[in-house]
């Protein structure tokens, strides 16, 4: 199967759409929407169905005192008779419950919270899959660079070959610049390894399969990829995870009100229409039905639960509380981040910038040292020094490129700006 071609923004792009993670949050959302169905079920109407059949096998003895209805002894008697059935449909409704106005504050902050944790899953899948690709580019970049090296030194063993079959220059000569050759080699072949595995991460992140073939643009964009960003005022509110602790803070205030609240009285109604049958004889007791209805209130006064109702007041005061301490110290530890990040960007881009300009000097370097080598105007030892500083010159370069391209994605996560900043390339 063909490769896909994809540059970061389809990465990022596909993540979004085909990560499982993807799929677990939306289901999340609609755990979200039943459980809003769920705290509005109870000021709703409820209908219920009950049936019951008793076999009253052993009746309770009454007694009428002596005296009453003219009868000088105690009348023992039992009433009902062995076989009963009862079914009636009941209606209860809320009338009167303080807790009712805490209902839609607390179903629209649910809804938030859901939706702020499902912005969040994807802030994380665009900066993991941004991480991901952007170490495989830079394996792309150090195998580039180290193809040509291994083409110039190619080119210079063939020119030095030549002069060794001709007497002009001793084997030891030779054989050195072939060990640097190999060198190169071996460095490829770690190299190429690094991409693979990085490959396989960028898959992971996006949720592809490991067994799927993607290529990514093997090139950086200096123009999108490589600047400093435009100075930016920092707002916590920009955070998810600042917003995420507000909503979580104000949810928390919704549910101290509707405990405290329980300690109010609260009204409902019932409406229940039913009917009865009985006798002794088994097969006759479900026959001579007799209907009955009734309308009532129940008013609930609640006096003293053992503590219970004060204890889970409480509680969620202390949560409260300790939820509006934590948002202090998180916006701290956000400033923080925001600071260092900020550092951090501007301290790897002028290294990149001193490191690319330093490849660049390096690479004159070596050509000219390499081109006076095959001309005999310079040494062998001048020559391995040159490749050596080029090749630590291309070491730095590369570990530079990837601290900037990091350090940039960790600014725009500490600015709350990550996804715009993706979908800007």
């Amino acid at each position: 199967m063909q490769a896909q071609q994809l540059n970061l923004k389809a990465c990022v792009d596909y993540a979004l759409q085909n990560h499982p993670s993807v799929t677990v949050y939306n289901n999340e959302k609609r755990i979200s929407n039943q459980r809003t169905i769920e705290l509005l079920s109870p000021y709703m109407p409820q209908v219920n169905a009950v049936y019951n059949w008793d076999d009253n096998f052993k009746r309770q003895t009454n007694v009428i005192p002596a005296g009453t209805f003219g009868n000088p002894e105690d009348i023992k008697v039992q009433f009902g008779l062995q076989y009963n059935n009862n079914a009636y449909f009941q209606v209860d409704q809320a009338i009167f419950d303080q807790t009712m106005i805490y209902a839609d504050p607390g179903i629209r902050n649910t809804k938030q919270a859901a939706d702020l944790n499902i912005q969040r899953n994807n802030e994380a899948l665009v900066y993991n899959t941004a991480v991901a690709y952007y170490r495989v580019l830079t394996a792309s970049e150090q195998e580039k660079l180290l193809q040509q090296n291994q083409k110039k030194f190619e080119d210079l063993i063939k020119v030095l070959q030549l002069q060794y079959d001709k007497g002009a220059l001793k084997k030891v000569d030779l054989d050195r610049v072939k060990v640097s050759y190999n060198n190169i080699t071996s460095q490829l072949t770690v190299v190429r390894t690094n991409h693979e595995l990085a490959l396989n991460t960028l898959k992971n992140a996006m949720g592809m399969q490991i067994q799927s073939s993607l290529n990514v643009e093997d090139s950086v964009n200096y123009n999108a990829d490589v600047k400093m960003p435009e100075a930016a005022t920092f707002n916590f509110k920009n955070r998810l995870d600042y917003q995420l602790l507000n909503t979580n803070i104000a949810l928390q205030t919704v549910d101290m009100k509707r405990k405290k609240t329980s300690f109010l009285p609260n009204l409902s109604g019932y409406v229940r229409y039913g009917g009865q049958s009985f006798n002794n004889d088994f097969a006759q007791s479900f026959n001579n039905w007799f209907d009955y209805g009734s309308v009532g209130l129940k008013l609930s006064v609640p006096i003293f639960s053992g503590l219970r109702r004060h204890s889970q007041y409480m509680q969620s005061k202390f949560a409260v509380d300790n939820a509006k301490l934590n948002l202090q110290i998180t916006e701290n530890q956000m400033q923080l981040e925001q600071q260092n990040a900020q550092t951090q960007l501007f301290s790897s881009f002028t290294n990149l910038n001193n490191n690319k300009a330093n490849l660049e000097l390096a690479k004159e370097v070596f050509d000219n040292t390499s081109l006076q080598y095959q001309q005999g105007a310079a040494s062998l030892s001048d020559f391995l020094n040159a490749d050596y500083s080029y090749k630590e010159a291309q070491s730095n370069y590369i570990t530079s490129l990837l601290n900037f391209l990091s350090a940039r994605l960790d600014y725009e996560k500490s600015q709350g700006n990550l996804v715009n900043y993706i979908n800007t390339l």
